[in-house]
């Protein structure tokens, strides 16, 4: 075999490896030791609960699980900025309905104050069912327009994907 194609299948190998692995997904904040931190700390202080289980139901989904019955549902999933995407999680009531937004991890340099606690209350107990109405009821934020109008979209999303399957996960996890 000459040098130069041992490079080329090297390369055609490496590159295989590579999307083979990165096609799996797993979720960073069961890792990282603070997320799990903040989101045990938000579950436990909005159901009044230490002693929950969460199951997961797909790939953004996990059921709040307490005495064998359904208490809520939590979902982690990402939104884009400008140049990164950011991680935050929500947490519903059994019923779907919203009870917190709260941002894990925020990689931009501008518009970090989609972070803040106070805006981010703005999101509990709102309406999902039309996005116009999200969008009018969610301030935005000077200097934070794209991560804003970006968490929006996901919140709404999120919701409804919830909604839409409800069903389906509360069958899948009795």
């Amino acid at each position: 075999m000459t040098k130069k194609k041992y490079i080329i299948s090297r390369t055609i190998a490496l590159l295989t490896f590579a999307l083979l692995f990165s096609s799996f997904k797993f979720s960073d904040w069961e890792y990282e030791k603070k997320s799990r931190v903040k989101i045990h700390t938000s579950i436990s202080k909005i159901f009044n609960s230490g002693t929950y289980i969460l199951n997961d139901l797909d790939d953004t989904f996990y059921s709040i699980k307490e005495n064998d019955s359904i208490v809520g549902y939590l979902a982690v999933t990402k939104a884009l900025s400008k140049f990164h995407s950011f991680d935050f999680y929500i947490i519903f009531d059994e019923d779907a309905k919203l009870l917190k937004v709260e941002i894990l991890h925020y990689r931009e340099n501008y518009g970090a104050e989609i972070c803040n606690k106070n805006w981010l209350k703005q999101f509990i107990g709102i309406d999902t069912k039309s996005y116009s109405d999200l969008n009018r009821k969610i301030d935005g934020i000077s200097g934070a327009t794209l991560s804003v109008n970006s968490i929006k979209k996901e919140v709404f999303k999120t919701a409804n994907k919830l909604k839409l399957n409800y069903d389906v996960y509360h069958k899948t996890d009795k």
